[in-house]
């Protein structure tokens, strides 16, 4: 008999104890919802400059990964700009890059 009663009060101070567990923070304030999707932001990479080709002094064409473009095509959400036979500019949103052959440097 004194098994089944300390059974019973183990259940008892466990089904009190059920309660505190608060589903949602106490201390969050009132009126706040979560969002339901937290917001991830994408990286996209800055295309690679394979090479650059030129049938004459203003039409050049650029190889970006692999795929010959032509000034105001776009890659990956960058549009070519402009192609020289030094550099490729870029353009996305309000940034500018400046991409060489040789990526020896990169003009952000």
């Amino acid at each position: 008999m004194k098994i089944t009663a300390k059974c019973v009060m183990g259940l008892c101070v466990i089904a009190l104890a059920l309660p505190s567990f608060a589903a949602t923070d106490p201390t969050t304030p009132l009126g706040f919802e979560a969002p339901s999707q937290p917001t991830t932001r994408t990286k996209v990479r800055l295309p690679r400059l394979d090479a650059i080709l030129c049938a004459s002094e203003n039409d050049c064409s650029a190889v970006l990964n692999g795929r010959a473009l032509a000034k105001g095509q776009s890659i990956n959400g960058y549009v070519i700009r402009a192609i020289n036979e030094e550099a490729v500019t870029l353009v996305r949103g309000d940034r500018r890059w400046s991409l060489t052959v040789f990526n020896e440097q990169v003009v952000q």
